[in-house]
């Protein structure tokens, strides 16, 4: 089992305006899964400074999909976002998202932020 964290801040100068129902792609990384392995998230700790918007973590191009909602959390979800069954090694995208899950535009905060155990096993 090979662990990973990944940790983020949206960060910039000012708010970030998300229209309702939008997602907004926050952070995005290359990881190597060999094949038999399975890309399993852990843990997931975040706060969004407003309730409407929901966190979502995906492995892409698999369907691999993790939302949580609420605006914040300390999470265990052990989920698997990919199973590599491929017969090689997969490159997969790594994608963390906000989702606006009101009816109206909000704004993520400067100092929004998340923070994610990952394993390769």
């Amino acid at each position: 089992m090979t662990p990973l964290q990944l940790n983020g801040i949206v960060g910039g100068k000012n708010p970030i305006d998300v229209g309702a129902g939008k997602t907004i792609l926050l952070q995005q990384i290359v990881i190597n899964v060999r094949n038999g392995r399975k890309l399993v998230l852990k843990d997931i700790n975040f706060l969004f400074n407003n309730d409407a918007f929901a966190i979502k973590i995906e492995a892409q191009p698999s369907p691999g999909v993790y939302i949580a909602r609420g605006g914040a959390g300390d999470l265990h979800p052990n989920k698997v976002l990919f199973n590599n069954n491929t017969g090689s090694s997969v490159l997969i995208f790594l994608l963390v998202s906000a989702v606006n899950t009101s009816r109206n535009k909000r704004s993520l905060s400067r100092s929004d932020s998340w923070h994610l155990n990952l394993k390769r096993q």
